[in-house]
């Protein structure tokens, strides 16, 4: 085992090492390559453009990977080319700061797969910057041949490490799902505290990310790999059903009884997340899982006449299907039983993939001023440029790209980023400005090219995961990078310093300018969540039991999870906002709650459907449509929250058979209480757009002052 872990690398650990070697056999073909007389700078020029476009070799595909490294070489070559001309001209070269920026920011409306392709012309704007005048013809040729040479590696690279992230990515998406278990343990077994709640939402919000990661990587290869989809599959289904494991549970009341039935259902989450871990470990050790079984949940024993007896018989069932899909995983990744059938076809999995191309509609809808990404285009402009004028004006005006960096890695869309960003930075530039000045005392060339290397791998492979590390390495990255190019200017290591704590004062202050408030932009988000809602209430009850209700059903899924995560990002982020500006956070988080509750309904009652609908008669079906309708107008605030609610809480009302010997009084109770939920969320959400749409509270502090 412990000579296999480099089976348990993370992807971020390969793509960096991949990135730090690509980076070094540029710099060295170059070198050997070009005239003796322009060897150094050019293997210089060459290496600096290759880190640009190297911000853009991504794990993934080649064929995505090898158009993004393209995008980012295409922009970069076009950057360092103006920079070339318009660097002596301050005026033209603010202009040029400003102009970059603008477009840079606005290269996000396609969201967060373009911020990598974005940064890359800020960067090779700040490299070029640093350079020693060079002939124009000098600099894009030197360019060129490092964006080409790089472009290579990265397909070669890709493909040689392709299936190592194919592994990697459905590791991740098995080790969010444990975590997500945990979180969902911890949240049951305290009751609901406001820390499990707060957990259990940022784990789900993780967890939506390396699912559509794990789908980008697997889904593709699914014909070549159907161990890997059908895992994936039930990774997504278990999600689903996992939500249903708070339902009812306040009907367990808190006697030792009910307290002991909550402890039992908490053990088995905790196990089964300790079973996803084991088939984490046995996907990356390419080894069939050591354990696959779970044990009995120990109930305990409850008086016949106990109507919680037969509420037993829904939590028992409920886990059974949770049982059922972690053993399903397990069977697939055992290379011993048989191939797994696919829910859905290959044709219909690429559904799930992230679009690859760049439409022109998304660019146009975010062309006004009560855009984000505009707004955020125009405070890049307005703050990048400004530091380029203040840092021509400083005392130590020899390196005034490295504020103009500064302010360009802090400023962030929202006030949270900047903030975080902000302090990493000013930490990760004063360690690296102690390592680099330990490491001045070794007046080695080749020792500091290598360390040079390893840290643009390092600053690669950390900058989405922990930003401390990266602003470490990015600080000796960027003053050996300058002092290689221009070896007059020694190492500006207290220049460095003073740059970045001036650029993150800079960065936080026009954080304020044009700000885009989460409060501005939630009722778009709000309004998305319950139009994703409405549609997969709809498609949970009515879709056909055929593989394309399937597919639209498993559309409408996504799309409502995405939707409910976005809105729970979007409220995390609003924490750092100043008070008087913070959106409704009871009403919002009110419409989580509820919103994630009812998904749950929905996701029972479709699995109920699935598996027994031949135990419900003609009558009850023929009602789903109206039922679904009255959700869709619950979920729009037009139903009250019914009274009759109190009574579905209370666990002597149970119907009096239990769900296996007859089905349809427990949908009827499951249909009451989805109406509940869905009341709540839409009275909720019409509270939150009536305060949203208020102007924000004056600022008391302000207002004493006055």
């Amino acid at each position: 085992m412990a000579a296999g872990r480099w089976r348990h690398w993370p992807a971020h650990w390969w793509n960096g090492l991949s990135v730090a070697l690509g980076v070094m056999l540029v710099q060295v073909i170059v070198s050997h390559a070009a005239p003796a007389e322009l060897s150094h700078i050019a293997s210089q020029l060459a290496m600096a453009c290759a880190i640009c476009a190297s911000l853009a070799d991504l794990p993934g595909s080649v064929r995505r990977n090898r158009n993004r490294v393209l995008t980012a070489g295409g922009m970069t070559l076009l950057a360092v080319g103006l920079v070339a001309v318009l660097h002596p001209y301050h005026a033209a070269m603010g202009t040029l700061v400003a102009v970059l920026a603008f477009g840079s920011a606005m290269l996000l409306s396609w969201g967060p797969r373009a911020g990598p392709v974005s940064f890359a012309p800020i960067l090779a704007m700040v490299f070029a910057l640093a350079w020693p005048h060079q002939p124009l013809h000098i600099v894009l040729a030197s360019g060129a041949a490092g964006i080409a040479l790089y472009l290579v590696w990265s397909v070669i690279s890709s493909a040689v490490l392709h299936r190592r992230f194919h592994r990697l990515a459905l590791a991740d998406a098995l080790h969010g799902l444990s975590q997500l278990l945990s979180a969902r343990a911890e949240l049951l077994g305290t009751g609901g505290s406001a820390h499990a709640m707060r957990d259990w939402l940022g784990n789900e919000a993780q967890l939506a990310e390396l699912l559509q990661t794990a789908r980008d990587q697997v889904f593709p290869r699914a014909k070549t790999d159907p161990r890997s989809a059908a895992v994936l599959l039930h990774i997504v289904e278990l999600r689903d059903l996992m939500l249903a494991s708070r339902l009812d549970l306040e009907l367990l009341g808190e006697d030792p009884v009910g307290q002991h039935m909550r402890t039992a259902l908490v053990s088995r989450l905790r196990a089964l997340a300790v079973l996803l871990d084991e088939y984490r470990d046995a996907l990356l050790d390419e080894r069939t899982p050591a354990m696959n079984t779970v044990r009995p949940t120990q109930w305990p024993e409850l008086p016949p006449q106990d109507p919680r007896t037969r509420l037993q018989l829904v939590l028992q069932d409920r886990l059974s299907h949770l049982d059922g899909e972690v053993l399903a995983m397990g069977r697939a990744l055992d290379t011993a039983q048989p191939l797994p059938p696919l829910a859905l076809d290959a044709g219909e999995l690429r559904s799930f993939v992230t679009p690859v191309g760049w439409p022109i509609g998304l660019l146009k809808a975010q062309i006004h001023l009560d855009s984000p990404v505009m707004r955020h285009a125009l405070r890049s402009a307005l703050a990048l440029s400004s530091a380029y004028f203040i840092a021509l004006a400083l005392p130590w005006a020899s390196h005034p790209h490295w504020l103009v960096l500064s302010v360009a890695v802090v400023l962030r869309g929202s006030l949270d980023q900047t903030l975080e960003r902000r302090n990493m930075r000013v930490l990760g530039t004063a360690i690296g400005c102690g390592l680099m000045l330990a490491l001045s005392l070794i007046p080695n060339q080749t020792l500091w090219i290598i360390v040079l290397q390893i840290a643009v791998g390092i600053a690669h492979a950390f900058v989405t995961r922990r930003y401390l590390i990266t602003a470490i390495a990015a600080t000796m990255m960027a003053l050996l990078q300058s002092h290689l190019a221009d070896p007059a200017h020694g190492i500006a290591i207290s220049e460095r310093l003073a740059d970045t704590v001036l650029g993150a004062i800079l960065a936080w202050a026009f954080s304020y300018v044009l700000p885009a408030w989460e409060r501005r932009n939630l009722p778009r988000s709000l309004k998305r969540a319950r139009g994703a809602l409405q549609q997969y209430a709809m498609q949970a009850m009515t879709a056909a039991m055929t593989p394309a209700g399937a597919l639209t059903q498993r559309m409408a899924r996504r799309q409502a999870y995405d939707a409910l995560a976005a809105l729970s990002a979007a409220l995390l982020r609003s924490a750092a906002e100043p008070r008087r500006v913070r959106p409704p956070l009871q009403e919002l988080n009110t419409v989580l709650d509820h919103g994630y509750r009812l998904m749950a309904h929905l996701s029972m009652m479709r699995q109920s459907l699935m598996r027994r609908a031949k135990d419900l008669d003609a009558d009850f079906l023929a009602e789903l449509p109206e039922s679904a309708k009255r959700l869709q107008r619950a979920l729009a605030g037009q139903e009250p929250v019914p009274h009759a609610v109190q009574a579905l809480q209370d666990w002597s009302l149970l119907p009096d058979v239990g769900p296996l010997e007859d089905l349809r009084p427990w949908m009827r109770r499951r249909l009451q209480v989805s109406l509940d939920d869905a009341a709540r969320a839409g009275e909720a959400a019409d509270a939150a757009f009536a305060a949203m749409s208020a102007p924000p509270e004056p600022d008391v502090t302000l207002s004493r002052l006055q």
